[in-house]
């Protein structure tokens, strides 16, 4: 039986898609498609370290719906590596560091609008929780102890710009805007309150059709 949270989740993708299509505008929409990959600097907070100091990758496929103006709405399925790290500091005797890592599938709801050379772009991202790691010992990563919740519901900021006649370079931020764990009993060490994803991220989008 597929889980209330689930069919929410599906009913925010597509309740989008559903009104623009219902859009009065006499023109055909345009239905374009592609692969997206990149670059997720990412940190976590709540866990007491500031910096985009981890850096993983990000994979996945896209859906875009264009109207005559170049307005878009494009549905995205990503697989994303988040979370933290701590980087040392030898120059100040500080050798300690650790990180967390936890693996999503993101599922990005966002609008595009054109300006001058630039789309820039805002929305919605719910996010399916896979698995959450954590190194403390340099020995590799094993399953971490958080009470990580099995999904995330983010606000996505972003631009891009056409790089030849079918790609995209883009850009985008992405914040938690609910907590991914509860408040701890006892603050302290990695885990001082409620924790948030945060992440920047950069790559590029290769469609199926020209854009133009």
């Amino acid at each position: 039986m597929i889980p209330f949270r689930s069919i929410t989740l599906i009913g925010c993708l597509f309740l989008p898609f559903l009104i623009w299509g219902q859009t009065p505008d006499i023109h055909p929409l345009k239905f374009n498609g592609g692969l997206i990959c990149g670059t997720t600097l990412s940190q976590v907070h709540g866990d007491g370290v500031g910096g985009f100091n981890k850096i993983s990758y990000n994979f996945g496929a896209t859906v875009e719906i264009e109207n005559q103006e170049r307005k878009a709405l494009l549905l995205s399925v990503i697989y994303n590596n988040k979370g933290s790290r701590r980087p040392p500091n030898p120059q100040n005797g500080d050798y300690e560091t650790w990180a967390y890592q936890f693996t999503y599938i993101d599922l990005p709801v966002v609008y595009s609008f054109p300006y001058s050379l630039v789309e820039f772009q805002a929305g919605l991202q719910p996010s399916v929780f896979l698995k959450g790691e954590e190194n403390f010992d340099n020995n590799g990563y094993i399953e971490t102890g958080l009470p990580l919740k099995d999904f995330d519901l983010s606000a996505v900021i972003g631009a891009r710009i056409e790089y030849g006649d079918r790609t995209y370079i883009h850009s985008k931020l992405t914040q938690s805007i609910i907590p991914i764990t509860p408040l701890p009993d006892n603050p302290s060490g990695t885990w001082t309150t409620r924790m948030r994803n945060m992440t920047l991220e950069l790559g590029v989008t290769i469609l199926v059709s020209k854009i133009n």
